[in-house]
């Protein structure tokens, strides 16, 4: 269990590459602590002995569970296709991750290169 307040910030995606037209949405769901100004903390990241959690749900499939990550560029989220994945799976980069804030639109960039926009829906 995290020793730092996170909010869990819920996001759906907008669009991709690979988003078929009238396709159903993925889903994030990550958690993460907020600055005083509302930004992602790095401080605290860092602080924190536990993994930030985060889940990716696609339509259909089973949900995957991940992690919330910081380094030197910025933010990014793993997923795990199963409990005994290795730590190096590859990172879903988002972009300028400023103040979340339900409407706001991210750009994550996926493993393979490819943006995808992904719109806030919910932070709690």
């Amino acid at each position: 269990m995290s020793a730092t307040r996170l909010v869990e910030v819920t996001l759906v995606m907008a669009w991709s590459p690979a988003m078929a037209p009238g396709e159903e949405p993925a889903r994030i769901v990550f958690s993460v602590a907020l600055d005083g100004q509302g930004q992602p903390d790095a401080a605290a990241w860092l602080a924190d002995p536990a993994a930030w959690p985060a889940r990716y749900e696609a339509p259909g499939k089973p949900p995957m569970a991940g992690d919330v990550t910081h380094d030197e560029d910025g933010w990014s989220l793993r997923f795990f296709a199963d409990a005994t994945a290795a730590p190096d799976v590859p990172m879903h980069r988002i972009l300028h991750l400023g103040q979340p804030r339900p409407g706001e639109v991210l750009t994550i960039r996926e493993p393979s290169g490819a943006d995808a926009a992904w719109r806030v829906v919910g932070i709690g």
